[in-house]
């Protein structure tokens, strides 16, 4: 119910959770627990105001012992609960397991069309981004912070539509970027945001680990707005366009979220573009 109640608070439409049931006991018992208590949680709000909510299970690095067990657990839960199940994340320190190291498993993954987003290139070189590309397929890259850096790679990223998921706070907490709000950054390097967006790199912003970060969605991009320079609303806009554009959904329903948003910001820039709003300003 807290998920659910966060997430009408935040105003989402979508919301792509991550987890690791598997450290939970019996994985997929939590997961069904989990879905039915969310749907309990959805039911209770008004019809037009449920928010659509999907999960991604995460398979961690620093265990690649249990690499396969998670994957399974992903294709058990997907064929039990496909409404539910949005994909699997390669998650955890990039230097301790290297996707051409784990490819292999990951091959159920591929044979069943699994989603997947990858993290990688947060800490690391562009190689670990392009070993999550070309051995994991990554339909999507958390992070991808230092993408900028091999100028072909991002060119077969943003031809193929492959879509970055960067979280501000989360990378100046654990990377190091220069942030106006937090003096003891001054000095640290310009958050690379700008330089991906103007490469015409598909990109959304995401919250990582809210919990330990104490942030929200809009609070990423107020964020992200203090780290770069130029950063508009028009920009912010098309970036949250981005993340219904790239969301792990079936093409048809996605196609309705999308239009659904679109329509809501358009409301809102008319309003806000009226001479009655203006008059009030």
């Amino acid at each position: 119910a807290a998920v659910v109640r966060q997430a009408v608070a935040e105003g989402l439409s979508y919301l792509e959770l991550r987890g690791s049931p598997q450290k939970y006991g019996y994985g997929l018992a939590f997961l069904r627990s989990f879905h039915a208590a969310l749907n309990e949680a959805l039911i209770a709000l008004p019809a037009g105001q449920r928010p659509r909510i999907r999960f991604i299970l995460i398979a961690d690095r620093r265990h690649p012992d249990r690499a396969r067990e998670v994957i399974q657990l992903a294709l058990q839960a997907n064929a039990e609960l496909p409404d539910f199940i949005a994909g699997l994340d390669l998650a955890g320190d990039e230097t301790v397991t290297r996707p051409a190291d784990i490819a292999g498993d990951f091959l159920p993954a591929f044979e069943a069309c699994l989603p997947l987003t990858i993290h990688a290139g947060e800490g690391e070189e562009a190689d670990a981004i392009w070993q999550a590309a070309y051995h994991l397929h990554a339909d999507r890259i958390g992070h991808g912070l230092s993408l900028g850096d091999h100028p072909q790679l991002a060119a077969r990223f943003r031809n193929r539509g492959i879509c970055l998921e960067l979280c501000p706070t989360s990378n100046r907490e654990v990377v190091g970027f220069g942030d106006s709000a937090h003096p003891a950054s001054e000095g640290l390097p310009v958050y690379p945001l700008r330089t991906l967006w103007d490469a015409g790199l598909p990109l959304t912003l995401c919250t990582d680990n809210p919990g330990i970060s104490r942030t929200t969605l809009a609070d990423e991009y107020l964020t992200a707005a203090r780290m770069v320079d130029g950063l508009s609303l028009w920009d912010a806009l098309a970036m949250m366009r981005q993340a219904f554009v790239h969301a792990f959904l079936p093409g048809a329903e996605r196609e309705v979220l999308l239009k659904q948003a679109d329509a809501r910001v358009y409301r809102a820039v008319l309003e806000w573009l009226s001479p009655e709003s203006r008059r009030s300003d």
